[in-house]
């Protein structure tokens, strides 16, 4: 608009303009999404049947454009980048990339792109399965649809508005997880292994744990050891784990390890933050029913502009602050609903 602004005052501009941004024009792309995920879905049948990946069609492995599934990711791929290059052209960079769905779209688009170049360009590489998968990416979209059915928006809208919240909490729960895999480290490190060398793998043979090719769950480094906690938070196959755990420290006492990490870990920090949770989604979704029913709310003369009280409009002589113009409130985004409405009405004394 800036460096043709004869042409950005032209009916073809205004036009494409208001198709571009119009919802009509992201319900199309959300129709070619559906479709998308339909062809990948009859594409990956023979997988998903349980055929092996070595009964597919040769030719999807050629680099070249000769079957029409290929075609299909291809029409794909170019109908996404067209997408990004006019929302780009029209809304800006600044703009497009305000939205976190347009920087997802943005992302799988460009990767498929690059994908699709890779794959065709004369090279050595010509798997074409590459381009389906990132394609494929782009049908989390979907779940967009989902918004649009009032009560999926509601709990949808209703989770949103938990996840600051259940942040704080979830800290706690992984500050456990973390000292319980340091605490591992330092007494069990090391000592799950299947070095023929070394005379602690022996230990092993035998046990539950080597049956079942737990040699993964260990606590030789600390993502090991957050692994291992992991398993032991949601209470899987945990007495498998540690019998492996004894048999190599060969010692009882390790079991209080366990113990202490069930009581701790699951039975008080785990519950807490399930209970936390779960207080804070019914507390949000009573919230956001409240809202549904009122269609515009006046809290001390502030008109509200968006739902939730999230930003509002006013008269800053109304305000604390005294002074004139109309200003423009937004609520930090670490808070809950109930806590944006308080905030907001407390703006105005």
């Amino acid at each position: 608009e800036k460096a043709y602004p004869q042409f950005a005052e032209s009916a073809f501009y205004k036009k494409l303009s208001s198709i571009i941004i119009s919802a009509s024009f992201d319900f199309s792309i959300d129709a070619i999404v559906l479709l998308n995920a339909a062809v990948v879905l009859i594409q990956s049948y023979p997988v998903l049947s349980g055929k092996s990946s070595s009964q597919e069609n040769p030719k999807f492995k050629d680099g070249l454009l000769d079957t029409g599934w290929e075609l299909a990711e291809l029409v794909f791929t170019v109908i996404y980048a067209i997408e990004m290059t006019l929302k780009l052209l029209l809304m800006g960079w600044k703009k497009y990339t305000s939205s976190v769905r347009n920087i997802f779209d943005g992302f799988v688009t460009v990767m498929a792109v690059f994908a699709t170049i890779l794959v065709y360009y004369p090279d050595s590489y010509y798997n074409s399965q590459l381009i389906r998968f990132v394609v494929m990416s782009r049908v989390v979209r979907i779940f967009r649809l989902f918004m649009l059915v009032g009560p999926f928006a509601l709990v949808g809208k209703t989770f949103l508005g938990v996840l600051p919240a259940a942040a704080r909490v979830f800290s706690l729960l992984f500050c456990v997880v973390y000292i319980f895999s340091a605490i591992g480290m330092h007494f069990f490190g090391g000592l799950v292994t299947r070095d023929p060398n070394n005379s602690v793998s022996y230990l092993l043979e035998g046990t539950s744990f080597a049956d079942n090719f737990y040699w993964a769950n260990n606590f030789n480094d600390l993502l090991s050891g957050i692994n291992v906690c992991f398993n032991l938070l949601v209470i899987n196959n945990w007495n498998e784990m540690e019998s492996g755990i004894i048999a190599v420290s060969q010692s009882k006492w390790s079991r209080y390890f366990f113990f202490f990490f069930f009581v701790c870990g699951v039975i008080i920090v785990n519950n807490l933050v399930v209970a936390v949770v779960i207080d804070y989604f019914f507390s949000e979704l009573e919230a956001e029913r409240e809202e549904v029913k009122e269609d515009k709310e006046v809290i001390g003369g502030l008109k509200k502009l968006t739902g939730n009280g999230k930003v509002i409009i006013f008269d800053g002589s109304k305000s604390l602050t005294k002074k004139r113009g109309q200003y423009i409130a937004k609520v930090r985004r670490n808070v809950t609903g109930q806590q944006q409405k308080k905030i907001m009405s407390q703006l105005i004394p």
